[in-house]
């Protein structure tokens, strides 16, 4: 199986071109490099724009016409860099081939090997960020439906999106954001089945920027490619999720509110390895959030829940038999205010102390959660 990984480089200087200057002479390149995240602290939609033309600048001159797939968070890191880059590299195996493709000007990556066929995608938005977030969304998955019916890949073969949504918990006419992307995700998903579960997926909150999705997806006929969904027996399913815990009014399209779709995790498997993609994961059991217990309580029970969905007993109620171990590679830690991180810090270092890690200023998808954690684990498979 292909092998993949992620580390983080932090940028230094007062403008952003001193620090992606920093950044990528820091950086040295060390398999092929296929995404791109850069974490940032625009103050509004038009300094954002102009941060992401010099981000645009710097990848094209840096890697020119086999450029990765690339995205600008409005999210300021948290410990004390203006800005930090997330790496995404793989060592291909033989007989992989890498594609550097554009489809109606919005550029994307098909990896491929023997009966296999993997999408990437980076930083999909709307023409406009003025748009309201129905329409933006609307607008993006349209952008993706038509790449994907271009590369003969079924929507269903989305195994991993990551949903970055401008003031996300924000009311307005008595809608939410977020209530208004997942109202538009779900007329999107509804256009196939899901056999294998819905994707992995992060949905959380940014300064500004609009809507903005990064996604991968991935289409195989080969016997030995099993891609399976992981539910978290602590928590019941987003995409199950009564109307009690969604916010907001009815959609005007379907008359009713449409819950997250998205799996708690996404395993995708290969022989005797395998690659767990964890979704954005907060302090819920159940359905309920813990509220009124703090950060660092929050914390805690977030670990707890990958913990508990990456376990060999979760594993095998999934199907997975004979399970050597899993190892998580790389967290990102998303929090609700500035003043929470070295709380948070020291909790997931007690445990996962080295660990590439980020920790970001972003708000959650519910007012009373204060921490999101997502990330990817590895697995290994006895014969």
């Amino acid at each position: 199986m292909t092998q993949i990984n992620t580390d983080y480089f932090k940028g230094q200087g007062v403008t952003i071109e001193q620090q992606l200057a920093y950044i990528f002479s820091a950086y040295k390149q060390k398999g092929i490099t296929i995404r791109l995240v850069f974490f940032g602290n625009p103050l509004n939609n038009k300094e954002y724009l102009a941060h992401l033309s010099l981000i645009s600048q710097s990848v094209q001159l840096i890697f020119g016409d086999e450029s990765p797939v690339f995205s600008y968070v409005a999210q300021p890191p948290l410990e004390g860099n203006p800005l930090v880059m997330e790496v995404v590299e793989i060592i291909p195996e033989t007989g992989t081939q890498v594609y550097y493709k554009r489809r109606k000007d919005i550029p994307y990556i098909i990896i491929e090997s023997a009966r296999i066929k993997k999408l990437l995608l980076g930083g999909v938005r709307a023409d406009s960020l003025n748009l309201s977030i129905r329409k933006q969304s609307d607008a993006i998955f349209s952008q993706l439906e038509e790449i994907l019916s271009f590369e003969k890949m079924p929507v269903f073969s989305i195994t991993r999106q990551w949903n970055y949504i401008e003031q996300i918990v924000k009311k307005a006419d008595g809608r939410q954001n977020y209530q208004d992307f997942n109202d538009s995700r779900t007329r999107f998903y509804n256009k196939t089945t899901w056999e294998n579960g819905y994707p992995a997926a992060t949905g959380v909150g940014t300064s500004c920027g609009g809507v903005m999705i990064d996604l991968e997806a991935l289409h195989s006929d080969d016997p030995d490619i099993k891609i399976v969904a992981l539910n978290n027996s602590l928590q019941v399913p987003a995409h199950a999720y009564s109307p009690r815990v969604l916010i907001g009014k009815e959609d005007e399209k379907t008359g009713q509110k449409t819950t997250p779709k998205f799996e708690r995790a996404k395993l995708v498997r290969n022989g005797k390895k395998g690659i767990i993609y964890i979704s954005g994961t907060a302090a819920i059991r159940g359905e309920l959030s813990l509220e009124n217990v703090g950060v660092e309580e929050q914390t805690k029970i977030t670990l707890e829940n990958i913990e508990h969905l990456i376990s060999n007993g979760t594993l095998v109620n999934a199907g997975i038999e004979n399970v050597a171990g899993t190892r998580l590679c790389c967290l990102r830690v998303y929090l609700k205010e500035e003043h929470f991180f070295q709380s948070a810090k020291r909790i997931v270092e007690v445990k996962y102390a080295g660990l590439p890690s980020v920790y970001l200023k972003g708000d959650v998808c519910r007012e009373e959660l204060l921490v999101e954690i997502e990330g990817f684990a590895s697995l290994d498979i006895n014969r």
